[in-house]
């Protein structure tokens, strides 16, 4: 191989090699899309959103200032930051609850507390994944629909209340593998050990090639040259 490398020379021996890089491109390639598509497990995800209001008063729902200003479309600060906060041990909460564990069966749960402007919000997501949409679809949705109990009997009836503001459609399409991506992974990384391996079979190619210089691989001069008859005509 040459060693005072220039673009043009490089350029050549690439294509000197050219099917050898399609060939690996294309076998790497067919490998990646081949073990996305029918040996990883599909799963897929759904969610359900929850929303946490504290009241933080010691009497009937209806009454409290936060019910009112609710109904009003007018919510304190403090109000909204109470929420968050307890929405925030609620996640912890509903994590470790035997009655929301013992719904978990057959699928991933990660309950999320939602940010809204980068500031925690009184809003939780029931992330949910599993290997059959319909069971993650029907997890999501039982854990919302327990939650209001589970908070009820934690934190009693008059400190606030859990609503179940959306629930959780049965996905269509898995969320991973992603065949499409990993076969873009396949084709880059099949290109790039096809010419890391031109590269090396250059390396140890000790043959001389057309366009060699002599002169500069050998630092010595060259006197002659026996031309090909057959190739020159």
């Amino acid at each position: 191989m040459p060693k005072d490398l220039t673009p043009r020379k490089i350029f050549y021996m690439l294509l000197r090699h050219i099917k050898l890089i399609f060939l690996i491109t294309a076998l790497v390639t067919l490998i990646a899309y081949g073990y996305s598509s029918f040996f990883i497990t599909p799963v897929y995800s759904t969610s359900s959103l929850i929303l946490i209001q504290s009241y933080n008063e010691d009497i009937s729902v209806k009454s409290t200032k936060y019910y009112q200003a609710t109904q009003a479309g007018r919510v304190a600060v403090s109000d909204i930051q109470q929420s968050a906060s307890l929405a925030s041990s609620c996640v912890i909460l509903f994590e470790n609850m035997p009655e929301m564990t013992s719904l978990m069966s057959g699928a991933t749960v990660v309950f999320e507390q939602v940010q809204k402007n980068e500031v925690d919000s009184n809003f939780i997501k029931i992330n949910v994944s599993s290997s059959n949409p319909q069971v993650a679809a029907n997890v999501a949705n039982q854990l919302a629909d327990q939650s209001p109990k589970c908070f009820a009997d934690m934190y009693g009836k008059g400190n606030g209340k859990v609503s179940k503001i959306s629930g959780a459609s049965v996905p269509t399409s898995p969320s991973s593998p992603n065949v499409n991506q990993n076969t873009l992974y396949g084709l880059a990384i099949g290109f790039a050990i096809g010419i890391l391996l031109s590269f090396m079979l250059e390396i140890i190619d000790t043959t001389l090639k057309p366009g060699d210089d002599l002169s500069k691989m050998y630092n010595i001069p060259v006197f002659a040259e026996i031309v090909d008859f057959e190739k020159a005509g």
